[in-house]
């Protein structure tokens, strides 16, 4: 009713004051809605100061004067928009302003990602052959043993069920049927037996890596995990030839095939991916505990002894090292080279694809680096991922004991690193236990050496020495054997008819020679709890 109304009077007015209004809404460029009301609030005061005039021609100048009182449309156009402003709720200017700045700061983010989106990465290196002549390290191909162990998976059959359901047994516990069982599936996987054999006998081993470029890191691991579970598989083959040539009396042959397993296993460490070492850690402690399993149930004569730990001493020798992380920079490299642009002398900016692997743990740097676009360049990243696994070097080559005693701040690896990208510090937690398992890797070495220098010591002189001195004093020992959860020589203690020994673990207490216990409640080493005794082995 009240717009029939206000439009019946805007028809009554003149022309003159009409355009008026008109003129004086253009200029105004406000919301419709106020702008109608405004158009009401003219047309009503017009109306009203013409109501008196009679003649039209009277009505006609009365309403030119009025249009002259008002001024310029465009400054009173202006001057009410900013009076309609100023005349707003305090939650509606809030609202208005707050969507201003949303408005600027979207429009700075917009403008200062171009950079982030204009230009492209340049794939200068082959990150997949860096890594192939990194593993290789300028050998001939002569002296790798992987095609003989390839070789070896491809001939190896698959172990019975039966026999994967009594892995812990030895074949004498067997009747004749599972006897027999076990003698047809080893005849059957001899020629896999014999290239692991000759794979043990080269020098070095290295795998040939090759991927899809775009996925990298995707193919790398499962191209890896190929083989691996095959390796994995082998080396239970080996394990259940060891135990029949140990249980046949031919403890000899058993002894020799267990160094060969021990050589698989650290044929893969020190070098290539961190899933090809963790395996080769894994079969080489199940190659030590054949050696050790042998030690405890046969009678080894005094040649096997002293061949047996000249063997492993030159083993143990070559190889300082069991994990190296060096070829775990490779897919850095090549991320940091697909997410950044490259001058051509080593450096570049960041590009969006970049983002992740620059993002932190902490927020307030991430929110503050997004608004000041303050992201590391090609070289600042590279230079982090360096500073990253130099720090981790430094922790794989300290003992846990040292580690422990270390400053709490000090323990916190990556702590110097500026940039500190959550994809990196992710894999701290698991770098941590691979230097925890590095530890007890080179401690089952020491402790497999003194156990064969106190048997043939034993078996010299009749008796076990009353200390580990006297191992060094006769020669059988050339330094004492080192327990790095103690930072002291491994405890030693003769008793009635045998000895005792073993490290602290990792508790880093003595608890006395007092194993720690498994799930089961048998002897267990490496728990948290108790010492790790390592003989008399655990459960005898």
């Amino acid at each position: 009713m009240t717009n029939e109304h206000d439009k019946k009077d805007s028809e009554q007015l003149p022309g003159s004051v009409t355009e008026f209004i008109g003129r004086l809404l253009r200029k105004m460029r406000y919301r419709r809605k106020v702008l109608e009301d405004v158009k009401a609030e003219l047309t009503s005061h017009f109306t009203d100061e013409l109501a008196d005039c009679t003649e039209e021609a009277q009505k006609t100048e009365r309403a030119k004067q009025l249009i002259a009182d008002f001024g310029d449309p465009k400054l009173l156009g202006i001057l009410m928009r900013r009076a309609k402003k100023r005349c707003r709720p305090l939650w509606q200017k809030a609202m208005v302003r707050s969507l201003q700045v949303l408005g600027i700061c979207i429009l700075y983010l917009l403008v200062c990602s171009i950079p982030l989106l204009v230009g492209k990465p340049t794939l200068s290196v082959d990150y997949v052959e860096w890594l192939n002549e990194l593993v290789r390290a300028g050998r001939e191909e002569a002296e790798n043993a992987r095609p003989y162990y390839e070789k070896a998976c491809e001939l190896n059959v698959e172990m019975p069920k039966w026999l994967a359901d009594n892995m812990s047994s030895w074949p004498s516990d067997f009747n004749d049927a599972g006897s027999k069982l076990l003698t047809d599936w080893l005849d059957d996987s001899r020629g896999a037996v014999e290239k692991l054999r000759e794979g043990a006998r080269c020098a070095g081993y290295w795998a040939n890596y090759h991927t899809d470029e775009t996925r990298l890191d995707k193919d790398l691991v499962g191209n890896a995990m190929k083989i691996l579970p095959g390796y994995r598989r082998l080396a239970f083959t080996m394990r259940w030839q060891i135990r029949r040539q140990a249980d046949d009396g031919n403890v000899e042959a058993a002894m020799s095939d267990a160094i060969a397993l021990s050589k698989f296993g650290s044929h893969l460490q020190a070098h290539g991916l961190l899933i090809e070492q963790l395996v080769g850690i894994a079969i080489e402690a199940l190659a030590h505990g054949e050696i050790f399993s042998i030690l405890e149930r046969t009678a080894v004569h005094s040649h096997i002894l002293n061949s047996t730990y000249q063997q492993l001493e030159e083993q143990f020798g070559r190889q300082e090292a069991v994990i190296s992380l060096e070829a775990e920079k490779v897919f850095w490299y090549d991320a940091i080279q697909r997410g950044f642009t490259d001058d051509g002398q080593g450096n570049g900016r960041l590009l969006a694809r970049g983002l992740p692997f620059v993002v932190t743990e902490n927020l307030t740097d991430n929110l503050w680096n997004i608004v000041s676009f303050n992201f590391p360049d090609r070289e600042e990243m590279v230079a982090e991922i360096e500073r990253y696994y130099a720090e981790f070097d430094n922790v794989l080559s300290a003992t846990p004991r040292r580690l422990h005693d270390k400053p709490a701040d000090e323990r916190q690896t990556n702590h110097r690193v500026k940039i500190a990208p959550v994809l990196l510090k992710h894999n701290t937690p698991a770098y941590t236990r691979v230097s925890a398992l590095t530890w007890r890797v080179k401690t089952d070495r020491q402790t497999l050496l003194t156990v064969i220098a106190a048997l043939r010591y034993e078996k010299a002189k009749g008796r076990y020495p009353a200390d580990l001195n006297g191992l060094i004093e006769a020669g059988y020992l050339k330094t004492l054997p080192l327990d790095p959860y103690s930072n002291e020589p491994l405890v030693y203690r003769r008793t009635d008819d045998n000895f005792i020994l073993y490290s602290f673990g990792p508790n880093l207490k003595d608890d006395g020679g007092i194993s720690g216990k498994g799930i089961s409640g048998k002897n267990k080493q490496w728990t948290d709890e108790g010492d790790t005794v390592f003989w008399p082995l655990p459960g005898h």
